[in-house]
């Protein structure tokens, strides 16, 4: 284990941390340099906020078109996906209730395993060979 060190921070560290080294010194806040870059910049062209603004307008005609549309076909879209489901619930509930009624009673399935099974086993014991100890 390495020894602890102080909470400290050694002044190198901390300077070379906040870039504080004379070779690197911090950037001045010109306020005159501001001024003179702030009168150089030239306004927008007036073509340029104009083609802005009817791209903007286009825009928004081609967004509400489509969520218009959106809105208009999903209603029927979502009728015909649910439709879709019912069906498919209502095959596989016909095929599935001969079963759930089976099962809601459990005494003849259970007679009828049972008789399948000692026909099973008498059918074994019936067709059995003996060994006979004169075989050639």
């Amino acid at each position: 284990m390495s020894e602890r060190r102080d909470d400290l921070l050694d002044e190198t560290v901390l300077r070379r941390a906040l870039k504080l080294e004379p070779d690197e010194s911090a950037p001045r806040f010109d306020a005159a340099a501001l001024a003179v870059l702030a009168q150089r910049r030239q306004p927008l062209p007036t073509r340029i906020v104009g083609l802005t603004l009817v791209g903007a307008a286009l825009l928004g005609f081609a967004a509400a078109g489509i969520w218009s549309s959106i809105f208009a076909v999903a209603p029927t879209a979502f009728d015909a996906a649910m439709a879709a489901v019912i069906d498919v619930a209502v095959a596989v509930a016909t095929i599935l209730l001969p079963f759930a009624e089976t099962l809601r009673q459990p005494a003849v399935p259970l007679s009828l395993i049972a008789a399948l099974g000692v026909a099973i086993l008498y059918t074994l014991r019936e067709r059995r060979e003996r060994a006979h100890a004169n075989a050639s």
